[in-house]
């Protein structure tokens, strides 16, 4: 008896110490646990405005419809009544326009004179309803003796009205095909020679027109190489212009 009694305490007696040696150190992590990590706070978003609300829209007249139109009748509203334009009570007050300004215009200045030469071998002859002036080669002035002729021509026109009267002066150079613009210079100078001696006589400008041709033209064989062709018309009176005449009523004998 005192022999088993004896076994059992040594049995508990090394259980206990199997039981100090045997503990594993890692089974009291288990009772602390660590502690958690702590995330990083994240930043908080600034709040946004609110939108701003459209202003309300404000509501439009209704428009009345239109009248319905009648033929051949204009309806007009009558003063006072709505929608009848108003009457101004007066007229608009008068309006000062200033006077229109004038602008000095210088008159055209006069032409110049004739080239007159005494030793130019320039001739005349008679045309039908004009004069011919024949120059000389290569030369555009004329002597007294053509002048005086051109100034006599219009002295011939007669009791006539300045304005009922107009000169065409043709006038012609000889020159090379090649080179035509050098003849329509010389025609040219030879016009504008007969011009001049026509307005020193008191023919206005716009009743004289000039023309100038090289040998390349029609009508150049008409006549000498070098000549100036005036030629004289009465243009006739316009109609707006002309007196109206009163038709003669025949005189009633008395029964």
């Amino acid at each position: 008896m005192r022999t088993w009694i004896f076994l059992l305490g040594f049995l508990l007696a090394n259980a206990s110490a199997m039981a100090q040696v045997t503990v594993d150190p890692r089974a009291l992590d288990n009772l602390n646990p660590p502690a958690p990590k702590s995330a990083p706070a994240k930043p908080t978003p600034a709040p946004r405005p609110a939108p701003a609300k459209p202003p309300a829209a404000v509501p439009k007249p209704p428009t009345p419809p239109p009248a319905p139109p009648s033929a051949g009748v204009t309806i007009r509203p009558t003063p006072g009544a709505p929608g009848a334009p108003s009457v101004p009570a007066a007229g608009p007050a008068g309006i000062n326009i200033p006077p229109p300004i004038v602008v000095p215009t210088r008159p055209a200045p006069p032409p110049a004179p004739p080239t007159i030469s005494a030793d130019s071998p320039s001739t005349t002859a008679p045309l039908q309803g004009g004069l011919r002036v024949v120059f000389g080669t290569g030369r555009s002035d004329i002597n007294p003796t053509v002048d005086t002729a051109i100034r006599s021509l219009t002295r011939g026109a007669g009791p006539v009205a300045p304005d009922a009267t107009s000169y065409t002066v043709t006038a012609y150079a000889a020159g090379a095909p090649e080179d035509p613009s050098t003849p329509r210079r010389l025609s040219l100078s030879r016009a504008l020679t007969v011009r001049s001696v026509l307005i020193s006589q008191g023919i206005p400008s716009v009743r004289i027109f000039v023309k100038a041709f090289g040998p390349a033209s029609p009508g150049f064989t008409d006549g000498p190489a070098d000549r100036a062709d005036i030629v004289v018309a009465l243009n006739p009176i316009p109609a707006s212009a002309a007196k109206p005449t009163t038709p003669a009523v025949p005189a009633v004998k008395p029964r």
